[in-house]
């Protein structure tokens, strides 16, 4: 029985929308390290010693879906999980164009920022600029490869989510 789970992987693979149908087929609750991570959305961090606390509370219980890509918030629950899903793009152009997409369908901000997100996504992706040094959130998996299922299109997802069985 898988009932303590990790999303992680590309920005735009579709982590929450995964996490949340994933909670809805198993009653099993939904948590994001974005929740964890920022004190206002976006602009103003938590405190990084009161995240890891709040989320390793979490990761004590006895089941929890947590998806996210800050490295420092699921790197302790790699361990914990029984199931680490790792959702990725083939190519930084489709991850961008699905980014794209979803920013413009769902209006999520403004140009300047969605080009913000771009570049951190290239950062990410290549450990470049800001990110350069960083340890990559595979990296951080690949201890972990053999309860890790890599899934790399949307079909995958859907095929994933089918044959979950709890």
């Amino acid at each position: 029985m898988k009932k303590k789970i990790i999303i992680t992987g590309d920005s735009g693979r579709g982590k929450t929308t995964l996490a949340n149908k994933l909670a809805v087929k198993t009653g099993i609750k939904h948590y994001s390290t974005d929740d964890f991570f920022w004190k206002i959305k976006y602009s103003e961090p938590n405190d990084r010693e009161e995240a890891l606390e709040k989320i390793n509370k979490i990761y004590d219980t006895d089941s929890w879906i947590v998806e996210g890509t800050t490295g420092w918030l699921v790197e302790d629950g790699f361990e914990k999980a029984d199931l680490i899903l790792f959702l990725h793009f083939n190519s930084l152009l489709a991850q961008w164009w699905n980014i794209i997409v979803r920013d413009r369908r769902e209006k999520r901000g403004n140009i300047k920022e969605l080009l913000y997100l771009m570049r951190h996504v290239l950062y990410r992706r290549y450990g470049w600029g800001y990110k350069k040094g960083k340890v990559k959130i595979d990296e951080l998996v690949e201890p972990y490869k053999d309860k890790t299922i890599f899934v790399s299109s949307f079909k995958k997802v859907d095929k994933v989510l089918e044959d979950f069985n709890i």
